[in-house]
């Protein structure tokens, strides 16, 4: 079953998405709309406004790329028409947006899905793997992603950062108790740098450090476990695993960390497989549970996260 959709909000972000729609089976690219009348997609029907989308009986699902304060506004809209949405990430401003984006769904028998395409991440996915078969909970989740983007005039906590506390939820399948950040303003960047300390309630403890401005490209996280390190390297596309001291034996000797495992990740479609997967649970019914949790505990935690000041 091919499935008619169309995407919202024609940036950069939206192009690829586009794009990326018209090279698979499971979709036909059906329109776009964007309320800049210049921006179009040669292989695609403009809409000459979002009403016109709505009321197209034959378009079943829709991507939104907009700004983020639109998103969950938009997301109600969509599926009160009856449309299946897949929406940019983050899902909304508000845990309570995000409650309700989900429970309107639900209602519906719609798909709602947030676009947390790092999810689908092979090294991700692997990191995931090898954790859980350690049998031990992680005690301190570190992740640095730096000179990666655009420079926005929002907050890069609402952009790589929403990264990184996903994949921390999904890694390690604790969910955000508490947060705080510092951020730092560059030009007409409101936060282009930022970190972010979290606690979550399986006890781990999180660091989050985000920048659009930086001298040199890192994506790096680190798991820390009693006896276990796993290190993920997103540039080198390697996966390490360490052997440390034990958390009992700290006072009597010295820290250590051998490598034991590296592996390498082979380049994949994070994106196609984000979607494809959008596209089964249309063709197949159920809505994303856990894609929800995640996108709800992100929003939760950025939104509850307090400003340390820290930075004039």
């Amino acid at each position: 079953m091919t499935i008619n959709i169309s995407v919202i909000g024609l940036g950069p972000w939206g192009h690829t998405l586009a794009n990326k729609l018209s090279a698979l089976p499971d979709f036909a690219l059906k329109s776009t709309y964007d309320h800049h009348d210049g921006r179009k997609m040669a292989h695609a029907e403009a809409a000459p406004s979002l009403d016109a989308i709505l009321e197209d009986r034959s378009i079943e699902a829709c991507v939104v790329t907009t700004p983020n304060h639109t998103h969950a506004d938009l997301a109600l809209t969509l599926l009160e028409a009856g449309k299946n949405v897949l929406i940019a990430k983050p899902l909304a401003m508000t845990s309570a947006a995000c409650d309700e984006v989900a429970a309107l769904a639900r209602a519906k028998g719609l798909v709602a899905m947030t676009g947390h395409t790092t999810l689908f991440n092979p090294g991700v996915l692997l990191m995931k793997r090898l954790i859980a078969e350690t049998g031990r909970p992680v005690l301190h989740y570190d992740a640095r992603r730096r000179g990666v983007g655009r420079i926005q005039k929002n907050s890069v906590l609402l952009d790589l950062a929403v990264h990184d506390v996903a994949n921390a939820i999904f890694v390690t399948g604790q969910h955000p108790l508490s947060a705080r950040h510092v951020q730092r303003a560059y030009g007409g960047c409101a936060a282009a740098q930022a970190q972010m300390f979290l606690a979550f309630e399986g006890g781990m403890t999180g660091h989050v450090e985000s920048s659009w401005v930086a001298s040199e490209r890192r994506r790096l996280a680190v798991a820390t476990l009693d006896g276990k390190i796993v290190k993920l390297d997103e540039l080198t596309a390697k996966v390490s695993v360490y052997d440390t001291t034990p958390v009992a034996s700290l006072a009597n000797e010295n820290f250590s960390a051998v490598k034991t495992a590296e592996y390498k990740i082979d380049a994949h479609d994070a994106l196609a497989d984000e979607l494809s997967t959008f596209a089964r649970f249309i063709r197949d019914g159920g809505f994303p549970e856990e894609n929800a949790r995640i996108a709800r505990s992100v929003v939760h935690a950025i939104e509850i996260s307090q400003d340390l000041g820290a930075y004039p």
